[in-house]
Order: structure tokens, then sequence, then C-alpha cells
């Protein structure tokens, strides 16, 4: 299955979409900022990256500039409960800057599951 990056720094939210993910047989990895997240980046190639808007250091906003900087392929999907902003307002932005695919939050497994199944690519036939 596919190697997926959670990027959030609210721990229950990780645990929740790392739950999902690795129950539907992905290897996911899961930090708290966008510091590790790129330094993660730097040494796993990814197949999809799930990020939180609103964190400490670099935020969902910088971490999706950076990844397209640094030349990384892997799709970004955005997360947000809103913050300053509304959650609309947070995810269009975060589309602006690169997201290929957005997530209000809190999402359901459906939700999270319709949301990056297109991003994926589908296992080789056995």
């Amino acid at each position: 299955m596919a190697k997926i990056l959670i990027v959030d720094d609210h721990q229950q939210s990780r645990a929740a979409a790392r739950q999902i993910l690795a129950k539907d047989g992905h290897e996911v990895w899961d930090v708290p900022d966008g510091v590790q997240a790129l330094d993660l980046l730097e040494i796993i190639t990814f197949d999809l990256v799930l990020t939180d808007i609103y964190m400490a250091a670099v935020d969902g906003v910088e971490l999706l500039t950076r990844i397209q900087q640094r030349g990384h392929r892997a799709p970004v999907v955005a997360m947000s409960g809103g913050g300053f902003a509304s959650r609309e307002e947070v995810l269009a932005l975060a589309k602006e800057c690169g997201a290929v695919a957005i997530l209000a939050k809190p999402f359901t497994p459906k939700q999270l599951r319709e949301a990056i199944r297109p991003l994926l690519k589908p296992p080789p036939p056995a």
C-alpha cells in the first residue's frame, strides 16, 4: 500500500488518522510539526502527505510551499478545523498554495478515505 505522512500538532488527530490509514494497510508515519515533516521528507519518499494547517514553527501552508520548492512529488492533503479564520477560508488558502485536496476537521473515516483514494496509485495486480 502507500507510504503516508501525517503532520498535525494535535496528538489525538494524528492518532485517529494513523489508526484509520494503518487499518487500511498503509505504512504511516506521523509527526507533530512541519519541521519534523521536512526532515522526514528528505530521507523517505512518501506517496501522500496529510497536514494540518495551524501548527507552530512551520505551519501547513509553509510546509506546502517548502515541499514544492524542494521538488517533492507527494500530493498534499490539507486539513483544518479553522482557527483565526473559518475552516473554509483556511482550506481555500491551502488549495491556492498547492494542496491537491482538503479535509475539514473533524472528519469521519469515510471522509478521510474518500479524500485520499483518488490520490493514491492502485496496488499492482496480484
